[in-house]
């Protein structure tokens, strides 16, 4: 592996006929960046089909080319997933996490901080005894803490939360962009280290990326959130 080798991370990948694909990748020290794949099948390109799974961990050597797209000169898994892409529960919170991280990841944003503590959470989570429960919404936490809006616990759990303002007010408010009372409470217990069971999870859940997708407007709907939701 060449000097110039850098940890990257795969966004998701666009596929160009039945062998080929475009990969949106993370590289830690240059940002965000898409590179031509001729094939993820051929042995001798040194390239293959795990390298372009969701979140896949990269050491590669970038070669930017000419166009908008570069080409990778040489690329292995490091770490290599296990649980992450071998468990059924761990492989759906991966592509949420991707989906989201696809939407609000710019190269304003796309710093070597933010890189290390994404890095720091899979590699939690692909531990065996790492519970993932609460995974979901930590992770949407996180990234509005990395994209410059963190939440902040309010005083009392009990009020409704805006989330275009990211403010909290109290009941008796009135306004049709506000969270329900439900939903609300749960996202400020969760704020607060409470507890919650899986109905206040997803609630909290629901708050915290309308929160997210208002910073980030015309996002669309999430494919893997429906799923997520059961586990």
């Amino acid at each position: 592996m060449e000097r110039s080798a850098q940890p990257a991370l795969v966004l998701g990948r666009t596929p160009q006929g039945e062998r080929a694909a475009v990969l949106r990748i993370w590289l830690r020290d240059t940002g965000v960046w898409s590179a031509y794949v001729p094939s993820l099948r051929s042995s001798a390109g040194g390239f293959r089909p795990a390298m372009a799974q969701a979140l896949a961990a990269l050491e590669l050597v970038p070669d930017r080319g000419r166009g908008s797209l570069g080409r990778i000169k040489e690329a292995r898994l490091e770490p290599v997933w296990r649980r992450l892409h071998d468990e059924p529960t761990a492989q759906m919170l991966v592509l949420f996490a991707a989906e989201v991280l696809r939407r609000v990841l710019h190269e304003g944003s796309a710093n070597s901080a933010f890189f290390d503590e994404v890095m720091a959470v899979l590699v939690d989570w692909d531990r065996p005894e790492t519970p993932l429960g609460r995974a979901p919404l930590d992770w949407t936490l996180m990234l509005c803490r990395h994209l410059g809006f963190e939440l902040e616990a309010p005083e009392a759990s009990q009020g409704l939360f805006y989330p275009a303002e990211g403010q909290w007010a109290p009941f008796g408010s009135f306004a049709s962009s506000a969270c329900t009372p439900s939903e609300s409470e749960a996202l400020a217990a969760a704020l607060h280290g409470e507890p919650l069971d899986r109905t206040r999870r997803n609630e909290a859940l629901d708050a915290a990326l309308a929160y997210l997708e208002a910073q980030h407007t015309g996002w669309g709907q999430l494919k893997s959130l429906e799923v997520l939701r059961s586990l």
